[in-house]
Order: C-alpha cells, then structure tokens, then sequence
C-alpha cells in the first residue's frame, strides 16, 4: 500500500488515464478527489473507488476558473483534512489543422490544458507547504514535445507549456518536500484517442498504452519511491520517441 492514508485529487478523473490513476491510488491506500464536469462518469469511478474501500469525493469542478477550483480544494480540506497529491490530468484534445484553428478555440485548449494546471496547483501549493509534503503529477504529451503527431497547435502548445510550467513550480516547491513531475504519454486506448490513425507500426513495442500503464507511472511519482525526482517529464510512449 505504497499510498495508504493519502489524500488525493485526480482532476478529470471520470475517464481514460484519470479513471485509471483513481483506481490505481485506491488501490495502493489513497482517498481520492474527482473534480469533473462530466459527474455520471465521476460518480460511476466514485463507486468503483468506495468498492475498494476507500473515501470518494466527486465536485463538480472547472478547472479553467480559479473560484472553482479554489471552492473544490476549500471541500477536500473541510472533507478530508488534507491534500497530498495533485493529479492534473483533466484536459481536452483535437485535430484541427494549424490553419482551421479559431481564436475560440485556442483559448479553450489553452484554458482548460494549461491553466488548469496551474490553478490546482497554485490552490494546493499552501497546505502541502504547510505540511511540508507533496507531490504534484502532471499531464504533458508527446504531441508537446514533437509539435503534434495528429494533435492540433493548440493542444501541443498546451502541452509543452503544461511540461515547462512542471519545472517553474519544482524549483519553488523543492524546499518543502513537495515534488513536481509530468509525463508525457503517447498513443493511449481512451475515448480521447478513439478516432487517432493507427500508428501501431511507428511504436516499438507494438501497441498502444492501455491507460493503467500509465497510471502505473503516476503511482510511482506519487510514492516514496519516486521522492528524489521532481521538475522531470517522463516518457510512457512505447518508444515512438526516444531521447
């Protein structure tokens, strides 16, 4: 039980890599948070959790306003009395090409993909400040580091800024005992990727990422076993790209 009593937020978590991190922390002993807008899947993940035997927390949430955020971190501490681990893996995708792309919707991608990140984590830096712990785990990309294989400009640019403001956060929150990390996942079996082409021949090992294995990744972030690793992005691609 390498999280066994540990309070944990996983934004998104109704699905895909976010349902699968729940159930991979309750698993390993943590409580978890849902903040969703989507509240049937969060409440479906909720029961799954409770079925392990751990407490569930569903808000209703927009990560992309700070007074939402702010009120769902204000619930979990009057809930649950504390906050260990940040997951901020609620975000949104697209294919649109760089030259269909609307204003509307780089604002969109850019509100939701990067300043939901920093809202949660700047809404949690206080408490686990205070306690001098914490782990804050980040959703990067491929598609941020390559420019998009597929991916739009806007989601990739989210996502190499999601990855950038990783390493900004690390270097403040260091002194605390409070790590930061991202990953950057590639090709992944959820709803998000459901109509990505296949590119199972440009993948090394195969095959797509089926979301536990990364979930399996954020568990060690999470845990003891990854505390001297912070303002780092890892690669959970199957080898599409290496180095």
């Amino acid at each position: 039980m390498r999280l066994n009593g540990r309070v944990a937020i996983v934004t998104g978590g109704g699905g895909g890599i976010g349902k699968a991190t729940c159930i991979a922390f309750a698993q390993e002993g943590a409580d978890i948070v849902i903040p969703e807008v989507n509240m049937t899947n969060a409440t479906e993940v909720s029961e799954e959790v409770t079925a392990l035997g751990r407490r569930c927390l569903v808000i209703e949430t927009d990560v992309a306003d700070g007074e939402s955020v702010r009120a769902m971190v204000n619930r979990t501490l009057e809930e649950l009395g504390c906050i260990d681990i940040l997951v901020n893996n609620a975000g949104i995708f697209s294919y649109t090409r760089i030259d269909a792309c609307s204003e509307a919707e780089w604002d969109r991608m850019m509100a939701v993909n990067l300043k939901g990140p920093f809202l949660c984590s700047q809404a949690v830096m206080e408490t686990m400040k205070e306690q001098r712990f914490g782990r804050i785990i980040n959703l990067g990309s491929l598609a941020g580091q390559v420019g998009g294989l597929v991916a739009s400009a806007p989601y990739s640019a989210s996502k190499a800024g999601v990855m950038c403001l990783t390493k900004s956060f690390a270097r403040v929150l260091g002194e605390y005992g409070i790590t930061v990390n991202s990953i950057a996942p590639g090709i992944a079996a959820t709803e998000m990727a459901k109509n990505h082409p296949d590119m199972t021949d440009q993948i090394p090992l195969g095959r797509v990422a089926d979301p536990s294995e990364i979930a399996s990744t954020i568990v060690f972030l999470a845990s003891d076993e990854g505390q001297y690793i912070t303002g780092a992005t890892l690669d959970v691609n199957g080898g599409i790209r290496m180095g």
